[in-house]
């Protein structure tokens, strides 16, 4: 019965408030970016002074140039993630795991009469998306009802402004994945180049659930005549934002080994523009004590906007020592100069003052990794283990901290020509969240965890 209320020129107010939390998140920071392959993420990504194997395709092209033999790779990946959430005073635990494809790939040396020539391409998941969020509790401060359901109506009033029970729930899922062509050259001794071109494409699903009740029946008064709904039952409330990407950069690397047991590498990824494909959805329906019906909202839209992640630099190193090999590297990248090269998808948001937020509220990152190896003859198996942190780009801390990894990992020898890589990674960090329909703070404790498997086939 109250369809006919609904203006049919009002954008909801309720989508936008959430857009404009996700824009000014920024799509190039949602999820974890671990990188590719068992033994690189099992030595905490220090991996850019090694990259002796396929995944050097990610890490640093140019150690492509350092195989000899024509390779086969195919890993697999388990996430799990974790979010222990307190919301006015009541403690949640949200859980949510996938299973994906990590890697596909090629490689596969050109015989030369001096130095080397390598090619190599494949597939790999880069970035997980997967999040979880799970909170309940009666908010007596405010009424997500009140702002977003009954401004849609024409002239209607309500006193349904707070004390009411909310349930919210949050689901998101997806990856960015690389489509990657890559060569290396050895040019002159021991000193190699190569480049990857990475055709980049992703999908990332982000959904809400959410529940108001009036649990204590404090609200029952509904007047049709003067436009009074002071009255409900339950209100529940769904919002969708499906989003698919896709851009092409390239990563450039260097390699040189001055002495044998010595390894040093470089690389830069150019600036990577990314256009962004939208579908935005909202859905709801109203329950009253009094009304016969409850009353149906439903809006779909579409929005293509692009955006232009900053170049990165990278530097590392590795060091064996009999049976032992040490690896470190240092990840570079000013992200207060990444910016959005059309209008964001928020009706109130301008280019220029989204950009504008970007290079008040971002800086520079530098990102540190460590990884150590040990090769046990007596099992024909390597033990490793490593460490990297992924600082936020943002520099308000509490609502975007820093995050910290740490991996462990083992290689087993099949035969002289197969080997199994397996890598466990975790990590976990507290932060604070907020949205339009509880404005409640959410102290969040999340945990990430993920298992990777590799199988390597050399021929």
């Amino acid at each position: 019965m109250f369809s006919k209320f609904f203006k049919s020129a009002l954008v909801c107010l309720g989508i936008f408030a959430v857009a404009d939390s996700r824009a000014q998140e920024h799509v190039l920071f949602w999820g974890q970016e671990l990188g590719v392959g068992a033994r690189a993420i099992g030595l905490g990504g220090a991996y850019v002074g090694v990259a002796d194997d396929y995944s050097a395709v990610y890490w640093n092209p140019s150690g492509l140039g350092q195989v000899r033999r024509m390779e086969f790779n195919l890993g697999f990946s388990h996430n799990s993630v974790s979010n222990y959430a307190n919301f006015m005073g009541n403690e949640l635990e949200g859980n949510a795991s996938s299973s994906r494809l990590n890697s596909l790939g090629f490689i596969f040396p050109v015989p030369t009469y001096r130095g080397s020539l390598v090619f190599g391409f494949g597939y790999h998941k880069v970035r997980d998306f997967d999040n979880v969020l799970d909170i309940e509790g009666f908010n007596p401060q405010y009424a997500a009802f009140a702002d977003i359901v009954v401004p849609t109506y024409d002239g209607w009033v309500t006193d349904v402004n707070d004390s009411l029970f909310q349930q919210e729930s949050i689901l998101e899922e997806g990856s960015r994945n690389h489509y990657t062509l890559s060569g290396a050259v050895e040019l002159q001794q021991n000193f190699f180049v190569g480049v990857s071109l990475n055709i980049i494409r992703g999908r990332d699903d982000y959904g809400i659930h959410f529940v108001e009740s009036d649990t204590k029946n404090l609200y029952r008064f509904f007047d049709e005549a003067n436009k009074i709904v002071s009255d409900l039952d339950y209100w529940q409330y769904d919002r969708t934002i499906g989003s698919d990407f896709s851009a092409t950069n390239l990563k450039l690397g260097v390699m040189y080994n001055p002495i044998k047991a010595l390894r040093i590498g470089a690389t830069m990824t150019t600036n990577t523009e990314y256009e962004i494909k939208e579908n935005w959805g909202e859905a709801w329906s109203e329950y009253y004590d009094t009304a016969e019906e409850a009353a149906v909202y439903d809006y779909q839209s579409n929005y293509t906007y692009k955006v232009k992640e900053p170049f990165a630099m990278g530097v590392g190193l590795s060091y064996r020592l009999a049976n032992a090999m040490l690896a470190a590297s240092v990840d570079y990248q000013n992200w207060s100069e990444a910016k959005f090269l059309t209008d964001p998808p928020v009706a109130s948001v301008s280019q220029a003052e989204i950009n504008r937020y970007i290079r008040q509220e971002l800086t520079s990152t530098t990102s540190l990794h460590l990884g150590a190896e040990m090769y046990l003859p007596m099992i024909k198996a390597r033990l490793r283990g490593g460490y990297f942190n992924q600082p936020s780009p943002y520099r308000n801390k509490e609502l975007h901290p820093d995050r910290s990894f740490y991996s462990g990992g083992v290689s087993l020898m099949m035969d002289k020509q197969v080997m199994l890589d397996l890598a466990y990674v975790t990590g976990g960090w507290k932060q604070e969240s907020s949205d339009d329909l509880t404005y409640a703070t959410t102290l969040e404790d999340k945990d990430f965890s993920k298992l990777i498997g590799t199988l390597l086939i050399r021929f």
